[in-house]
This record gives structure tokens, C-alpha cells and sequence, in this order.
């Protein structure tokens, strides 16, 4: 019936296990839910590049039902696409094209278009959405053969329009660009019409557009999703639609998730504790009386209603209303606590202490003989006789029984009249009802 804190002070090897637990349950979930994001982002990026091929290709219908007039050799600007005319002829209009399909791209790659450039074959003119430095360097002069049929050849774009099904439009590798620094991919869509090529559409897109789409996804879905190719516990690879070289290669590393759920583990594993002491505390005070620690009355009484063996002492303290009367209620609480831990000490782990009343105990125990039942009661009156309580000799009186195939009633009964005995013939003394 000793009882410890031990319910209540939990063993530090045991939270380490909670939080071993809730460790490995969360960094499981967690990489599982990463996982499934990897596919879910990876589907969700290619179809963005769908979608900004599928406008690309547009403009392809757009080009060929736009007007044109005769231009002299010059520069001319219209919002932010520039045409540059190097010879005196008839050119196509395209700035609102071009600029509503800047306007198209820039969403659907947020706003990671750097140049949209239409170049014409021959070389007549060339439309820039912005003019930069960099592009009327490289593409300044060429013709027929130059500079645009040999990019069209090298990234086998020639006789697109012979294709149904295949890639008509070409996604580079990435490069830096000269001059500007910075690093791109060109989408290449050649303009066929009559087996001849006509134009020759160029995009640059930078290629952190795939990063921030990331870093977006991560922040939306609170995944963490990266790059890094060589360190992923799980990862894919694969090519870009319409491209040949860099595959994007996106994975979930193992030590990533360890930091993430790090935290939130340690913290369930706490709240944890906490509510497990409090429902030790809760269901202590339903179980036990606050004063002597011993079981209540109507907590313990059911239990005994469904027993049939007994061996049972009460216990009641002798002329404990004068010790009320005389030193007041506070003293008489304090020799109940004593007396209470007297007799704790007194029996075993396994025994059976109720408080019945105020000053009456109820001890049962298992496994034991008349013969013991005897010494058990004669040592619980020494203990509580032998030294005083608070500067008072203290006593009790004590009835028993051990009998079986009774019920609790019957043998509350019985060693309720013991206990008249042993107050009638003096108290300090035990009696067992035969």
C-alpha cells in the first residue's frame, strides 16, 4: 500500500522512448507526405512547361495573320518591344503579340521571362522585348544559312512542320549569358510556313524559375523539397519536355526532415508528460483521501462488495473527540496523518488501506493466516502506542476477522463487533473474531 511519486515523476529513460516514438512516427509521416509532393510538384512543373509551350506555339497562328507595313531602316519602340529594321521593307506587327505573351509567360513562370526576341530570315528586321545589349551583339548580322539556321539545325528544329506529335520547339540547356551574367534556358520555336522558315521565336527563361517554384511549393505545402542531387534519401530525375541536357532532379534528404520534426516531437513528448502527470494527479485524488493517502471509502467499497475471502482489521483511535475537543481539529488532522503513516508502515505493498471514516481505517490483506492476522494487528497497536504523536500518547483499538466464502457486509459486521470488544476491555488492544 506505499505509495511514491513515482507515477507522477516519470523516469527519464521512459520520456527518451516517448520521444523515441514520437520521433520515428513523425520523421515517417513526414518523409512519406514529402514524397508524395515530390511526384505531386514534379506533374505540376511539367505542366506549367506544357503550358508555356502551348502558348509559345500560339503565336506561331498569331504571326501568321498579322499585318504588315513597310518600315524604314530604323529603331522603332512600342511599349517595350523594340523593332530594329535593317533593311527598307514590308515587317510583320508584333509588339501586342509579343507583349501578351510576355504577359501569359510571366505568370505562368513568375515573371522569369528575361528577352522574347522574333527574328525574321532573311534578316530584315528582328522584333526585342527589351533590347538588350546581348542579343544585338550576337544576332547583329546574318542571313540565309547564318547564325538562325545553324541554331535551328543544332537543336533539330528543321522541318518541324513535318511533325505531328513531336517536339516543334526546342528547351536548351542551361547557359550564362555574356554581357548580362545571367543564367538562362532559350526556348527555340521555328515559324514555318510553306516548308520555309520564316522566323525564328527565342525565349529566355531564367532558369532560377524553377528554384522559386520550389521554394513556393515548400512554403504552400510546408514540404521539404530541394535540389541537391547526391544527398536525397528519395529523389527523380528527368528530362524537361523538349529538352536534352540538365534534367531537373528534385528529392527529399533524410537529415532535413530530422530537423523538422525535431521540435515538434520534443514538444508533443512534453505536452505528453504533462498530461499523463496530470491524469496520475486526477485519478489519485478520485482514488485516495488527500490526508493520509490511503484509499477513499467510495472508491475501495465497490470492490470489496465483489470479494468473498477477507482478513480484515479496523482500526479506530482511541478518544479521538477529546483530542479534538482539547487541542483542536487542526491536531486531530495531524495525528490522523501520523497515525495513517504508522500503519503504512506497518503493512505490505500489496495491502489494502481505505480510510473508512474520520479517525477508522479498513486494512485488508492477501495471502495470510489467522495466525498472522494476529501478529499483523498486535504489531500495528505497538507501533502507534509505542512513541507518542506529537508529544500525546496515542492509541488505537483494533477488531478483525479472517474468514471465507463471506461476503463484506457479514465481515465488516464481525470485526466491527471485535472492535467494541477491544474498546469495551480497556482499547489499545486488538481483537479477532473467531
Amino acid at each position: 500500500m506505499r505509495t511514491s511519486n513515482k507515477n507522477t515523476n516519470q523516469h527519464p529513460l521512459t520520456l527518451l522512448k516517448i520521444f523515441a516514438l514520437f520521433f520515428c512516427m513523425f520523421s515517417s509521416l513526414y518523409l512519406i507526405y514529402n514524397i508524395y509532393h515530390i511526384e505531386k510538384f514534379h506533374q505540376k512543373y511539367i505542366t506549367k512547361i506544357q503550358a508555356v509551350y502551348s502558348y509559345t506555339r500560339r503565336f506561331g497562328s498569331y504571326y501568321d495573320n498579322s499585318p504588315e507595313e513597310y518600315k524604314h531602316k530604323s529603331i522603332y519602340t512600342t511599349g517595350n518591344v523594340s523593332l530594329i529594321v535593317n533593311t527598307k521593307s514590308k515587317v510583320k506587327i508584333l509588339s501586342d503579340g509579343i507583349s501578351k505573351l510576355r504577359s501569359e509567360l510571366n505568370q505562368l513562370t513568375n515573371n522569369n521571362i528575361w528577352t522574347i526576341a522574333v527574328f525574321e530570315n532573311p534578316a530584315d528586321y528582328a522584333h526585342f522585348d527589351p533590347i538588350r545589349p546581348e542579343y544585338l551583339d550576337q544576332f547583329d548580322k546574318y542571313g540565309e544559312n547564318s547564325v538562325m539556321h545553324r541554331i535551328v539545325e543544332r537543336e533539330g528544329l528543321t522541318n518541324t512542320y513535318q511533325s505531328f506529335y513531336g517536339c516543334n520547339l526546342k528547351l536548351t540547356e542551361s547557359y550564362i549569358e555574356d554581357g548580362s551574367q545571367t543564367r538562362i534556358r532559350t526556348l527555340y520555336y521555328p515559324i514555318y510556313n510553306k516548308m520555309h522558315l520564316d522566323a525564328l521565336l527565342a525565349i529566355d527563361i531564367k532558369t532560377k524559375v524553377f528554384s522559386e517554384a520550389l521554394k513556393k511549393y515548400n512554403k504552400s505545402y510546408l514540404t521539404m523539397i530541394n535540389m541537391n542531387d547526391n544527398s536525397n534519401i528519395y529523389k527523380i530525375k528527368g528530362l524537361l519536355p523538349c529538352s536534352q541536357l540538365n534534367p531537373i532532379s528534385i528529392g527529399i534528404n533524410i537529415l532535413s526532415v530530422f530537423k523538422v520534426v525535431f521540435f515538434p516531437a520534443l514538444l508533443l513528448t512534453i505536452l505528453y508528460s504533462y498530461f499523463n502527470i496530470y491524469l496520475v494527479k486526477k485519478r489519485h485524488n478520485i482514488q485516495r483521501d488527500q490526508m493520509t493517502n490511503f484509499y477513499r471509502r467510495d472508491y475501495y467499497e465497490k470492490k470489496w462488495l465483489k470479494q468473498r475471502n477477507f482478513n480484515l482489521l479496523i482500526i479506530d483511535i482511541d478518544h479521538f473527540k477529546k483530542i479534538n475537543d482539547t487541542y483542536g481539529h487542526e491536531v486531530g488532522d495531524d495525528v490522523i496523518r501520523h497515525v495513517a503513516q504508522r500503519i503504512n508502515n506497518s503493512i505490505r505493498n500489496k495491502d489494502i488501506a481505505v480510510r473508512w471514516g474520520g479517525e477508522e481505517f479498513i486494512i485488508t490483506f492477501t495471502d495470510m493466516t489467522p495466525p498472522q492476522l494476529h501478529i499483523k494487528a498486535g504489531q500495528i497497536c505497538h507501533s502507534i502506542a509505542s512513541v507518542p504523536i506529537l508529544n500525546l500518547s496515542i492509541t488505537v483499538s483494533i477488531g478483525g476477522i479472517s474468514a471465507t466464502d463471506i461476503n463484506f457486509n457479514d465481515a465488516y459486521k464481525a470485526a466491527d463487533k471485535a472492535l467494541y470488544v477491544s474498546k469495551n476491555q480497556g482499547r489499545n488492544q486488538y481483537t479477532i473474531a473467531e
